[in-house]
């Protein structure tokens, strides 16, 4: 089975996220605390997986982006390629509706820039991720609101030092706590393989993979 365009693919499914802003001293960080894809008019009581990647990177939002995480609303946003491509894996499992968590709420795509804007959240001592302890609980909602939780934030060395400050991930498995998540781990890394490879035939065998594990 080959890819499914993005503009039918549009035609199927909409995206939506809770963004929101967060502030130190003198400066603003868009954030994202969590995006669904949902397939349009289906009514959805629970979500068919929670996928978990690095970080939001290059956020299109529509609305208003509020203070704080609590306060945030679903508003709606443009699709981009990985989400396309998890569309495609949910066309092949008949599913209506996934979340999407990420090791950290920041939006920002160069890696380089976001260690940065890390480290002065750390020394604001400022919460930026769903798995610190200030979020346990929202954490423990959102990841207990699915029977399928995917890990697939890639092999970088952000996501690498993320997943294991967090304890999500040591020595090629999830740890205990989440020994139910499903990941394709690359042997070579170790680490769960992310959704979107470079070419369009690697992307086809990670849906094809994917679909195997969640069998």
């Amino acid at each position: 089975m080959s890819l499914i365009p993005a503009e039918h693919l549009k035609q199927i499914f909409s995206v939506e996220a809770k963004f929101y802003h967060a502030k130190i001293e003198n400066e603003q960080f868009l954030m994202r605390r969590e995006a669904r894809i949902k397939r349009k008019g289906s009514f959805c009581t629970q979500t068919d997986a929670v996928i978990v990647m690095i970080n939001p990177s290059n956020c299109a939002q529509a609305g208003e982006t509020v203070k704080s995480a609590e306060e945030a609303e679903w508003i709606p946003t443009k699709p981009n390629p990985t989400q396309y491509q998890l569309m495609n894996l949910m066309e092949r499992q008949g599913w209506n509706q996934v979340t999407l968590i990420n090791l950290s709420d920041i939006c920002e795509g160069n890696m380089r820039n976001f260690k940065s804007i890390e480290n002065k959240f750390k020394e604001a001592v400022v919460p930026h991720s769903l798995f610190q302890e200030e979020n346990a609980q929202e954490r423990a909602d959102l990841l207990g609101s699915s029977g399928h939780l995917i890990f697939a934030w890639g092999s970088t060395n952000v996501a690498k030092r993320l997943a294991s400050e967090f304890g999500l991930f040591q020595n090629g498995r999830p740890e205990q706590s989440y020994g139910h998540a499903k990941a394709l781990v690359a042997p070579e890394t170790g680490f769960p393989r992310h959704p979107k490879p470079a070419t369009v035939a690697d992307r086809v065998i990670w849906l094809e993979k994917m679909e195997a594990l969640l069998k």
